[in-house]
């Protein structure tokens, strides 16, 4: 049987475009209707990849001769094309630009293609009887290149110079939840834990990569995931792949079956940086936590998904939110994270968790459905009334594993319902050894609170139901002493007037309130801090230092709102000493929840 082939071409890649086309063999109709996907499970993104594609035409294949076929355009991603009579074979093509450097997306360039399936290639809506697959992915690239991904390659030959790599994809799923990398950077395989691994590098201003510090990334990652399968067991894929791309500052990760995409800044590998160093690797375990859960533990949503329009759930918190608990939690238990690390990146996170507000007004269960336009459509004041299911559900998490724990005196944690959901539904991928869970189906939140009742024999419905459904922020403190841990204030003698803002620089404006705010009532996003006490203030280094001293005190501030000069007589705080700084050994729940469960050799 003939296959759909999409065929890609960057023989254009210094001009930051490449040419696309799709063979559509043995067409059924009169039309031939083409949808370029607009969303993929674990973007949670609308994309326009229609806006990037210029000069598309279209020709059949009728008699052995090519004959112009018409294509109309039709709403934002939709192609029509008219089949002529007797055609085998129904071709089209079009010039692609790909400049925006993210894991969401297409980048080209001379170095490096990095291509993003679900922003690529068109599904075929009618006009064939083959549309939901098998699959054909050729790709022609420079022969100094080699190309990652996790789609499984058929062939590949010589064209003088070029090289045609040609993958295969029995199914729409395993078409479009992918990633192709490909650059002049070798492949460097490794294993853990009973698996192949392949990570592929690319810097994207040229810059030498440290092959030192690369070799240490690696160990960390062998251990990491090898305290995943001690957790999970042997998983049921192989020859993983994990692209990273350093960059001056970009940051994001994109998960896919059997691989995942990062960016992070180059400085992340350099020695001594330990923040950066826990951002990356933090970012690589998630994403690793994503081949489980979203991937193969999925909402009913994503199961038999719409690449036409966004899918909405109410479980972004478990899919997301107890994802970055739990990679974070084996970033400790490996030993790639210490103690010290851990606490660090807590301080963190609490540190901005408590300067939002958005608590008293949403619940996770609403911020997870109504991600698509207050995360990533937000305005000036969503932070005032939003919470992000990404951090509070990781804080929901924490405290979900807490009650677990105290019940089973520590047998239990949330690490293991996760378990018991993957051994129960999760799925068998296209790939996969073995055949899923014993009852493979998508998830809802009653299989969650079920797994919990039933590992602690006990009924979590009341607990889940205040984390998730109900408005307030959860006591850290309370949980930290339930983990044997203290948290405290991170005094300081700065005593500089807190305004509760978030601004943007050059010029200094305010761009978001932060809880509490003094000048809530004042000022308006947008406006531009002028003074403060008369004293100019270009940027915030230089308010901070006119508001040293001020905590509590009336001071003049003066603004620029839309061209117009404006005075206020306000009173800047103290800075809200927040628990912060987490001290202790901790107790016996601690424990089991720090130890690492990898046998020793």
């Amino acid at each position: 049987m003939r296959s759909i082939v999409h065929r890609l071409d960057v023989s254009t890649r210094d001009e930051q475009r490449f040419r696309s086309e799709i063979e559509v063999p043995n067409p059924v109709g009169s039309i031939l209707v083409l949808a370029f996907p607009r969303w993929s499970p674990g973007s949670y993104l609308i994309r326009e990849p229609r806006r990037l594609v210029h000069d598309l035409r279209a020709w059949a294949i009728v008699s052995g001769q090519e004959v112009d076929c018409k294509a109309e355009r039709r709403g934002p991603d939709e192609v029509r094309i008219l089949i002529p009579k007797e055609s085998t074979t129904i071709h089209v093509e079009w010039f692609a630009f790909g400049n925006d450097l993210s894991v969401r997306t297409n980048h080209i360039d001379s170095t490096h293609f990095h291509m993003i399936p679900s922003a690529t290639f068109p599904r075929v809506i009618r006009g064939s009887s083959d549309s939901e697959g098998p699959y054909s992915v050729e790709l022609l690239h420079p022969d100094s290149w080699t190309v990652t991904t996790q789609l499984k390659e058929i062939d590949s030959s010589d064209e003088g110079g070029t090289i045609r790599s040609v993958f295969k994809a029995e199914s729409r799923d395993a078409l479009y939840d992918g990633v192709i990398e490909a650059n002049a950077n070798p492949e460097i395989p490794f294993q853990a834990g009973g698996r192949r691994f392949r990570l592929k590098l690319w810097d994207a201003g040229g810059i030498p990569i440290d092959s030192q510090r690369v070799e240490f990334l690696i160990d960390a990652m062998s251990n990491l995931f090898s305290e995943f399968h001690a957790l999970f067991g042997e998983p049921p894929w192989d020859n993983y792949a994990i692209i990273l791309h350093l960059t001056d500052k970009a940051r994001g990760g994109l998960e896919h079956t059997g691989s995942q995409s990062s960016q992070m800044r180059r400085g992340s590998l350099d020695l001594g940086d330990s923040e950066g160093w826990r951002d990356l690797i933090s970012l690589i375990s998630h994403e690793y936590v994503h081949a489980w859960n979203v991937k193969r533990l999925r909402p009913k949503t994503f199961d038999d998904y719409d690449l036409s329009q966004e899918m909405h759930t109410d479980l972004l918190w478990w899919f997301e939110g107890v994802t970055s608990w739990l990679g974070d939690m084996m970033c400790l238990r490996s030993g790639v994270w210490t103690d010290d690390d851990w606490s660090a990146d807590l301080k963190r996170k609490l540190t901005r968790f408590h300067s939002m507000s958005g608590w008293d007004h949403q619940c996770l269960s609403e911020s997870s459905f109504e991600t698509w336009y207050h995360l990533y459509r937000p305005h000036a004041h969503s932070p005032e009334t939003t919470i992000s299911y990404y951090l509070q559900g990781e804080i929901a998490a924490m405290w979900m594993d807490l009650e677990l724990r105290r019940r089973t005196k520590g047998e239990v944690g949330l690490d293991d319902v996760m378990v018991d959901l993957w051994k129960r539904h999760g799925l068998h991928i296209e790939g996969d050894s073995g055949t899923g869970g014993s009852d493979p189906r998508p998830i809802a939140e009653k299989d969650i609170i079920s797994s919990m009742n039933r590992l602690s024999g006990g009924r979590l419905n009341r607990v889940v139901r205040r984390l998730v459904h109900g408005l307030g922020a959860p006591d850290m403190l309370e949980w930290s002493k339930g983990m044997g841990r203290k948290l405290e204030p991170v005094d300081s003698e700065d005593y500089v007037g807190w305004l509760g803002l978030q601004l943007s620089e050059s010029p200094l404006r305010v761009s978001k309130f932060q809880a509490g705010s003094p000048v809530r009532d004042k000022l308006q996003p947008g406006d531009e801090i002028v003074a403060i006490n008369g004293r100019r203030t270009r940027k915030s280094s230089e308010l901070k230092g006119a508001l040293r001293g001020q905590a509590e005190q009336t001071v003049s501030i003066t603004i620029s709102r839309r061209g117009g000069m404006m005075d206020f007589k306000v009173i800047p705080e103290k800075d809200p000493l927040h628990p912060v700084k987490i001290s202790g050994t901790g107790n016996r729940l601690w424990n089991a929840f720090s130890s690492s469960r990898r046998v020793s050799d």
